[in-house]
């Protein structure tokens, strides 16, 4: 278990309790009559964090931060932050995950929600609650900071369990939602200001707004995982010729992206050489490669030949769909020598693109690491010295130095490591299930 983890999780909790005493300190008056607002719009942030939606197996999504802001609107006080974190606490306990992730999301929650408060607050800004001008410095930049110290956190725990830099991996789940979050700028000040004029009227607009944002994510991210889940469906139609690479693309597909990961590549990037890996092979569905991929001997010139068709199949197949354009050359060229001796074109070096030269690692780490007829798999120790080989003739010089100095190498011997970018929750799971199999210490 990575007590690193815990500690931060302690310090969230704790600047989230100094802040809110902070904030209780500096202003400790309240008008309860001003309370119901955000109490109202709690209960609609509650309700949409109750009715979450699935993003993958295990990770969910939901957009109640919008209400959140704006009951910070209408009354940025510590008061409202309180009713704040009495929501958030509501809406974790209905929900099965462990004390630890429990604190933490509460926590972050006040604790970007105090920063944005206090922003507001200190740029002037007034409730609107108290009064209807739009105060458009402090609105914009106290929704930022909440948005900005919410993300953040996560980010940050997530770099510190994974030993991973944290602006990078903030980069890679937040540019992409970048117009989301301007949106929801206008979106909090559209809620509060209806609220103002309308009252509860306004709730349940707020309701059906947000029921409609929950909808429209959930549509986006269930689209994205049924076309990925047709693609795995495709690969493995195509795998069933060969019995002795079945599960190959997955495992190309899993070793590209952990190298794709050790040298730095955005989440964005690693995703476009993840479908590259997984659709490499697909020409191997055209009937001129079915006799051969069933023949058990060695293979003549003539059939290695025909074989050496495939990635141009393969190409040809992805450059069908439409959104795949990008990572056609990718699939072409997975099997081009860094020295110019590869196929199906002779490219070398730089002209090679990098996602095929990522492939080509990813490719032949799992031909050496599985079992084959006439040999047993190889370990860590001799594919390290097949890469070093290999260097400079077969593999670019540089992504095998990064490699191969790189900690995080002994992933790709790790079974359970899939490669992909993990959640929040998963972290906290994982740490859990750690925790629960460390026997204690007399």
């Amino acid at each position: 278990m990575k007590t690193s983890v815990i500690a931060y999780v302690y310090a969230i909790v704790a600047a989230a309790a100094a802040s809110l005493v902070g904030l209780y300190l500096f202003d400790p008056f309240v008008e309860p009559r001003l309370l119901v607002g955000p109490a109202l719009m709690t209960l609609v942030a509650l309700g949409g964090a109750l009715y979450s939606y699935r993003i993958k197996s295990s990770s969910f999504g939901e957009v109640s931060f919008i209400p959140y802001l704006t009951a910070i609107v209408l009354y940025p006080s510590w008061a409202t932050l309180s009713i704040i974190g009495a929501g958030a606490i509501l809406a974790e306990l209905k929900k099965p995950k462990s004390p630890i992730k429990r604190t933490f999301n509460v926590s972050q929650i006040v604790f970007a929600g105090a920063g944005s408060v206090a922003v507001y607050l200190a740029l002037g800004g007034k409730a609107l609650l108290l009064s209807k001008e739009f105060n458009a410095v402090p609105h914009v930049v106290a929704v930022t900071v909440f948005l900005l110290i919410n993300t953040l956190s996560v980010a940050a725990a997530i770099g510190i369990a994974e030993g991973r830099s944290i602006l990078r991996i903030w980069r890679d789940g937040n540019v992409a939602g970048l117009t989301y979050d301007l949106v929801a700028i206008f979106v909090v000040y559209a809620f509060a200001r209806a609220y103002v004029d309308w009252g509860f009227f306004a709730i349940f607009g707020s309701v059906v707004l947000i029921y409609g944002f929950r909808e429209t994510y959930q549509s986006k991210h269930q689209l994205e995982a049924t076309n990925t889940e047709l693609l795995e469906l495709f690969v493995q139609t195509v795998e069933f010729r060969d019995p002795y690479t079945s599960g190959h693309s997955q495992r190309v597909r899993r070793f590209s992206r952990i190298i794709a990961q050790i040298i730095g590549l955005s989440a964005k990037e690693t995703e476009r050489v993840s479908r590259a890996a997984l659709l490499h092979d697909v020409g191997k569905i055209h009937e001129i490669f079915a006799p051969i991929l069933m023949k058990p001997g060695r293979l003549t010139p003539e059939e290695r030949a025909i074989m050496e068709l495939h990635p141009i199949k393969s190409a040809e197949l992805v450059a069908k769909i439409t959104s795949l354009s990008d990572i056609v050359g990718a699939v072409r060229h997975h099997h081009e020598n860094w020295d110019g001796t590869g196929y199906p074109d002779r490219l070398a070096g730089r002209d090679i693109p990098l996602a095929s030269r990522i492939i080509m690692f990813a490719d032949t780490i799992d031909a050496m690491t599985t079992d084959r007829p006439y040999r047993k798999a190889l370990g860590e120790d001799d594919v390290r010295a097949e890469l070093v080989k290999w260097r400079g003739i077969q593999f670019d010089p540089d992504i095998c130095d990064a490699l191969l100095s790189a900690p995080d190498f002994r992933r790709l011997f790790d079974k359970n490591d899939d490669g992909s970018v993990q959640s929040l929750t998963q972290i906290f799971d994982i740490i859990r299930r750690k925790r629960s199999r460390t026997p204690a210490v007399a």
